[in-house]
């Protein structure tokens, strides 16, 4: 949260995965009152039940008016394809959706939006959720524009320096997610097995 105090970003926040709405508050948290940017949420909302009347239950707590945020209720890929239409931009965008590799490539596709000098954070960047681990390296071996700033604890902390020529997520990267995202599965369950990891969601 601290990288949020020190850039002072004034344009659009998006937050892919909410839960409960703890961390969306702790993020909002690091704006004063009257500058705080617009922050837009993208989640289906069925990871619990009465998942969205908690969030914003959730946000009231913390001081927070709910109906100051915008949210989308529905799969990130889907909701992306009329973001893109419409040419959003952000200045920071948060993932912590589904973990599993061909999700969190799909929830990547959102750094099209990401202005240049922007920030891209992926949550769970550990071994219990390789799929975040092989999703996010996979994006940054493809496209050299975007500077891994600083992983702290869990958090991957990316930037975007210059904007693309290509697509951020290709055909060829969700094939190549869809494909690995059994075989990763896999190995965790086995891991679990042996002891090497508590729990995960590839």
């Amino acid at each position: 949260m601290g990288l949020l105090r020190q850039n002072k970003f004034t344009g659009n926040h998006l937050e892919i995965g909410t839960a409960a709405g703890g961390t969306l508050a702790k993020m909002m948290g690091c704006y004063e009152e009257g500058a705080r940017p617009h922050f837009v949420v993208i989640d289906t909302m069925t990871y619990f039940a009465n998942q969205h009347e908690l969030v914003m239950a959730n946000l009231r707590e913390n001081g927070f008016d709910p109906h100051s945020v915008e949210f989308r209720i529905g799969r990130s890929y889907d909701l992306f394809k009329q973001a893109e239409k419409t040419m959003e931009q952000y200045d920071f965008i948060f993932i912590d959706g589904a973990h599993k590799c061909r999700y969190v490539m799909q929830d990547l596709c959102w750094a099209r939006l990401l202005r240049k000098g922007g920030l891209l954070c992926l949550d769970d960047y550990t071994l219990n959720t390789r799929g975040v681990i092989v999703a996010a390296n996979r994006f940054l071996r493809k496209h050299v524009n975007y500077l891994k700033v600083v992983l702290v604890g869990k958090f991957l902390v990316i930037r975007k320096c210059d904007e693309s020529v290509t697509p951020e997520v290709g055909w060829d990267d969700y094939c190549y997610a869809t494909m690995l995202t059994p075989l990763l599965q896999l190995r965790n369950s086995i891991e679990k097995r042996i002891g090497l990891v508590r729990d995960g969601n590839q």
